[in-house]
């Protein structure tokens, strides 16, 4: 009898382990988790349109800036004397253009008098004269709205919204046309990446809600929702050989390991008091359960060809 009550208990052990085991194990398929996400963001690179030393820099390093603010000015002198240059230029022209046109308007008039006054050809000349003075005034006006636009790009104003990081920019830099100065983080744009193994984003699809826990806020998780799922990672160990064909290295690994493959999360909501930054780590657990409650503008036929 005693032997029988101990097979029983341990019967119920062994079946409540195993169940267990089996809850625990359906909980992980319908809810994948990763401990192997960074959080991301737009990176903007701004830089100067125009060449030329820089004057003022009106910023610090890791320094917040407002969408449309001073970052730093280029020296004016050379701009503002092209422009200069070429608003007397534009007068110039003006002034042959017109006296041009005199010249067509009054040997018009002397035919019209008298037919034989000016030789046909020295009057299609004139047409030409004026038509090329007038050609020239158009390109000095252009000339001259290249110069004011030149100008203007001297002072560089912040794109979006976000955080100067890691920059090098002082007094006397030398300010290259198109050339990246400043990296900033656009507070706009911030997401994850969660990179879950391949065998568990079979489950997951574009809307499911997720749960993000940062490394530095264990205690505040945040909300957020998949946007989209990768289709593709780099292969290590294949290159092209002189002919173009793909050579593979001679490698085999005992214990095959899951590609990870990468899971872009958007935060649905940031408590006040997180500060996200870019390249931290984060956990994330995404809920596939909840999938029968839509995200908001998500159509029934969507529905049904993302969660067949």
């Amino acid at each position: 009898m005693k032997r029988l009550i101990q097979w029983f208990f341990t019967g119920v052990f062994v079946a409540t382990a195993a169940i267990a085991l089996l809850l625990r194990y359906e909980n992980y398929l319908i809810k994948p988790w990763t401990r192997d996400g960074q959080v991301q963001a737009d990176i903007i690179t701004v830089a100067s349109r125009v060449t030329g030393p820089v004057e003022h820099v009106y910023f610090k390093d890791n320094q917040f800036v407002k969408k449309g603010e001073l970052l730093f000015t280029i020296d004016k002198s050379t701009f503002i004397a092209a422009v200069n240059q070429a608003q007397g230029q534009l007068l110039v022209d003006e002034a042959n253009a017109a006296e041009a046109l005199d010249v067509l308007v009054r040997s018009k008039k002397l035919v019209e008098e008298d037919v034989d006054a000016i030789a046909r050809q020295a009057l299609v000349q004139y047409e030409y004269a004026w038509q090329a003075a007038d050609a020239q005034v158009k390109a000095s006006k252009a000339r001259l709205e290249t110069a004011e636009l030149n100008l203007k790009y001297t002072d560089v104003y912040a794109p979006v919204s976000g955080y100067i990081t890691n920059y090098s920019l002082y007094k006397g830099t030398m300010s290259v046309a198109d050339t990246p100065l400043i990296s900033l983080v656009d507070v706009s744009s911030y997401w994850v990446y969660g990179y879950f193994k391949e065998t568990d984003v079979a489950n997951i699809r574009e809307g499911d809600k997720a749960e993000i826990t940062l490394m530095g806020y264990p205690e505040s998780p945040l909300q957020g929702v998949v946007q989209s799922l990768g289709w593709g990672i780099a292969q290590m160990n294949t290159e092209l050989n002189y002919n173009l064909l793909p050579e593979v290295s001679a490698t085999f690994e005992w214990i095959r390991l899951a590609q990870r493959i990468p899971v872009k999360i958007l935060f649905t909501h940031i408590p006040a008091h997180v500060r996200l930054r870019v390249g931290t780590t984060a956990s994330i657990l995404v809920d596939t359960a909840a999938r029968e409650k839509l995200p908001e503008g998500v159509s029934e036929i969507r529905r049904k060809v993302w969660y067949k």
